[in-house]
């Protein structure tokens, strides 16, 4: 405990870093893998302050989160074994789970990654070759007769690798998950004020809405990922939704969207589409009024806000043209994510409508639509 507290973080980043864990629990499960690089796995914004930029461990706030998650879980640093180890069976080098980690050596390193090619290996084996070697089996027999490697069977035997003693796959998990339990009332009772401001913070958090929500309705609220994206908006990105149509969104956004389209000279579907609207920085940037609950600023760049209101809210997610396109197009056809990979482009705009036929009927028949669906839910 006294070496989580003793690091340099701050209240409020010690009182975040641990809430996470109840978050990844609730989840994942207390067994899992919980891989931060996956956007399936753990799409929550309490996870904003973990990053996955370095190849070999997850970060904290630009630090190795490893020894935190061992401080958190009652197994401070160890003079004689000065190595965090990973368990073979976990699945991701990005991985928040605690009880997937553990001072070791290289020998233990050594282990696990043997282990985690060939899952029969294990401490009573180990045992087994050592002592059937002492008594004058050569290791190329035992090789054959356990079916593993013969230098994997003369390291072990030669006790190159791994340590006879270790039980690190035995170890209480469950007095893991109540260290974690006990360091976090410590410091809620510690931080009072941060932990009112934090639990303050999280909830408006789950408040938050995206454009595309709608009164009345459940989706497009409260549903983030890691990069402030909505997940419900995600998933019509994935069907390849590519709409401009004004009557998506609530009557409160109305004219805020209509007056953005209209800074837009929308053309042809393969054309670029200019931007009429602000710029800054002599012409180098373009600038569009539309707040986010996820940005400090009230202006983002066209591009980015042509995406969320013609395919869906992205959040913090940088929105790239293409080379060939003019400066500041706002063509949805030719915007992209780069990180995402597996979102597939749209091949057509299906609606470009920036009008209603009557604007406050439209606004009276989705009220009604809504509190008729309300009423059936109840």
């Amino acid at each position: 405990m006294d070496a989580f507290l003793a690091t340099s973080l701050t209240p409020t980043d010690q009182i975040t870093f641990v809430k996470a864990f109840q978050i990844a629990i609730q989840l994942r499960g207390k067994d899992k893998c919980w891989c931060l690089k996956r956007r399936d796995q753990c799409n929550h914004t309490i996870f904003q302050g973990f990053t996955t930029s370095k190849k070999v461990c997850l970060s904290y706030r630009g630090r190795d989160a490893r020894p935190l998650l061992l401080a958190m879980a009652g197994e401070p640093s160890n003079p004689l074994k000065t190595i965090i180890v990973r368990r073979a069976v976990c699945e991701s080098q990005y991985c928040l789970n605690p009880s997937h980690y553990y001072w070791g050596t290289r020998a233990d390193v050594a282990k696990e990654s043997i282990q985690k090619r060939k899952k029969g290996i294990n401490n009573a084996l180990i045992t087994r070759l050592r002592q059937d070697s002492e008594s004058g089996i050569s290791s190329l027999k035992l090789s054959k007769t356990y079916r593993l490697p013969y230098q994997t069977v003369r390291r072990i035997c030669n006790y190159e690798t791994y340590i006879p003693e270790e039980t690190t796959e035995n170890r209480d998990n469950q007095q893991i998950w109540k260290n974690i339990a006990t360091l976090y009332e410590k410091l809620t009772t510690e931080y009072s004020t941060e932990a009112d401001e934090f639990n303050l913070n999280y909830h408006m958090k789950n408040d938050y809405e995206c454009p595309w929500h709608a009164k009345g309705s459940s989706t497009h609220k409260g549903n983030f990922g890691l990069m402030g994206e909505c997940l419900d908006c995600m998933k019509e990105i994935k069907k390849n939704r590519c709409e401009v149509d004004v009557r998506n969104f609530d009557f409160r956004w109305h004219w805020q969207i209509k007056r953005f389209w209209d800074r837009v000279e929308i053309g042809d579907e393969n054309e670029c589409w200019a931007w009429k609207g602000s710029t800054k920085k002599n012409g180098s940037e373009s600038v569009a009024y539309f707040p986010s609950p996820f940005h400090s600023g009230k202006t983002q760049s066209a591009s980015r806000v042509a995406f969320w209101l013609s395919r869906g809210y992205t959040g913090k997610y940088r929105i790239f043209t293409k080379k060939s396109c003019k400066a500041f197009c706002c063509n949805p056809l030719h915007l992209t994510i780069k990180e995402l990979d597996n979102e597939l482009s749209p091949t057509k705009i299906d609606v470009i409508k920036l009008s209603h036929d009557n604007i406050f009927n439209h606004y009276k028949e989705r009220k009604n639509n809504s509190e008729e669906q309300s009423s059936s839910t109840q």
